[in-house]
């Protein structure tokens, strides 16, 4: 198995520091406001570019104040776009949110993706992990 390192910290972009591996591999902490637990793969260092993968089982409505894509690894969710459509997601899909907008999330308690969020020009890091 390839190796995985959490990429934080003012090496995170050094090309000896790559990480790489399967995404359940990286080392966990928790992540309490999802009611399950994350892995920053990769933060750039001024915070505007994050990916990372995450075990969640949390229902919640939020604005996103940045873009995130996610892939589904396991699990499902389900997003009701406020003023849009609901769909709901299952392992091997895929989407990307854009900032400013509202979703109402609910998911299987088995619900892991893989995420990656990038902040707009002018806006500060990303906060959301």
């Amino acid at each position: 198995m390839p190796r995985s390192v959490p990429a934080e910290g003012k090496d995170a972009a050094a090309p000896q520091n790559i990480p790489y591996g399967n995404y359940n591999s990286f080392p966990k902490v928790d992540f309490p406001e999802w009611k399950g637990n994350k892995s920053v793969i990769y933060r750039s260092a001024d915070g505007k570019r994050v990916a990372g993968t995450f075990c969640e089982s949390e229902s919640a409505k939020m604005t996103y104040p940045c873009d995130e894509f996610t892939y589904v690894k396991k699990g499902w969710v389900k997003a009701e776009i406020e003023g849009g459509e609901t769909f709901t997601l299952y392992e091997g899909d895929c989407v990307y949110f854009t900032k400013g907008i509202t979703v109402t999330f609910s998911s299987s308690e088995d619900y892991c993706n893989v995420s990656c969020f990038f902040a707009h020009e002018g806006d500060g890091p990303v906060s959301l992990v």
